[in-house]
């Protein structure tokens, strides 16, 4: 059995580990085995109870990016004392090099670096002084798609694919019904929204548009599922805005959020920047209609009943959008065969990261 490190930010309920976690439920772990190095791993994360009754070792770094030196210490100490043959770094900007280096001066033999971003405001000046030396440390450069390889690398990466299990987000009926009786939805008109409540995610716009929607569908609710450090600031605007019960903040779904794509009837995502969206594909592998920001890459799109709109704030794009969801709304797809045939489909993909790993 081969073990594989993979080093990641979190252990939560977040796009980057929900890819790792698709890819690993369907590899055959009497073959690769998955280890985990949480860069902040501060808390206990969502997944894991679960990784480790699956047999994963996980190690959580007492000293995170932002205290410099002894992050840079505990990194060179870990792989000096943990010997991997093949660590895997999923990344959102060219920062985690320093993962890489210490990997590849402390005796790792196979380093990849993994896009899974496409712009990153924050640290953007340093990623762009530093992503050159990616190349020196990392033996191969993977991305979730072309325009987070162009942002991350100088030079040639490989795509890897952020699939999902396509039968599992199938559109089904009976959730759909059970889910609108419980929450008392059953004569709403539910426009979804599945992120982490943050500034790139831009769930402000989804309150911004909700004047332009009442003028077409008075019984619409904007349903937003995930958890953040905005949520305070988007409940109160929400209620300043006399909208406390028709933008409800539900939290996070658990291992449950699937069901909620079949209670929607379309999904809207302004984000100002993606690498390849989980949500979009898992979306679309329900069949549902989908309208989202164009500041991310075509690529997010396999599916017909999806537009990209502008998120500029103005009065004729917000009136577009609204007149775009209640349109995309009557266009439910009920099959997943686009998202298999784009090569979005788990099944085939893992079978693909396996051949890789093992061939290594």
């Amino acid at each position: 059995m081969k073990r594989i490190l993979h080093v990641i930010s979190t252990l939560e309920q977040g796009g980057t580990e929900a890819v790792v976690l698709n890819y690993f439920a369907n590899i055959d772990n009497s073959q690769i085995m998955f280890d985990f190095l949480v860069i902040w791993g501060e808390k206990k994360g969502f997944y894991e109870d679960f990784l480790l009754s699956k047999g994963c070792k996980i190690f959580k770094m007492k000293n995170p990016p932002n205290k410099f030196s002894a992050h840079g210490k505990e990194l060179k100490d870990f792989f000096k004392s943990n010997k991997y043959d093949i660590v895997h770094i999923h990344a959102m900007s060219a920062l985690r090099y320093r993962v890489a280096k210490a990997a590849k001066k402390n005796g790792v033999n196979t380093v990849i670096y993994h896009s899974h971003n496409s712009s990153n405001a924050k640290h953007l000046l340093f990623h762009k002084l530093l992503k050159k030396r990616i190349n020196k440390w990392c033996d191969y450069k993977f991305a979730c798609s072309n325009l987070a390889g162009k942002y991350m690398y100088c030079g040639a990466f490989d795509v890897i694919n952020n699939a999902v299990d396509t039968q599992h987000f199938a559109f089904n009926e009976n959730y759909r019904a059970e889910l609108r009786k419980k929450l008392g939805l059953e004569n709403s008109f539910v426009i979804g929204h599945v992120g982490r409540l943050s500034e790139v995610k831009n769930q402000q716009f989804l309150i911004k548009l909700a004047p332009y929607l009442k003028r077409l569908k008075d019984n619409f609710v904007i349903f937003c599922i995930g958890e953040g450090d905005l949520r305070p600031y988007l409940q109160n605007f929400a209620e300043a805005n006399g909208l406390k019960d028709k933008f409800i903040l539900a939290g996070n779904a658990g291992t449950e959020v699937y069901k909620f794509y079949s209670m929607f009837d379309v999904l809207a995502f302004p984000s100002w920047y993606e690498g390849l969206s989980m949500v979009l594909m898992e979306a679309q592998s329900n069949g549902l209609p989908v309208v989202a920001s164009d500041k991310i890459t075509p690529e997010n799109k396999v599916n017909n009943n999806f537009e990209f709109l502008p998120i500029d704030e103005n009065e004729l794009n917000y009136s577009d959008w609204a007149q775009m969801i209640c349109k995309l709304s009557e266009k439910r797809i009920y099959a997943s065969t686009a998202v298999i045939d784009a090569g979005y489909d788990i099944k085939t993909e893992a079978k693909k990261l396996q051949q890789f790993y093992l061939n290594i």
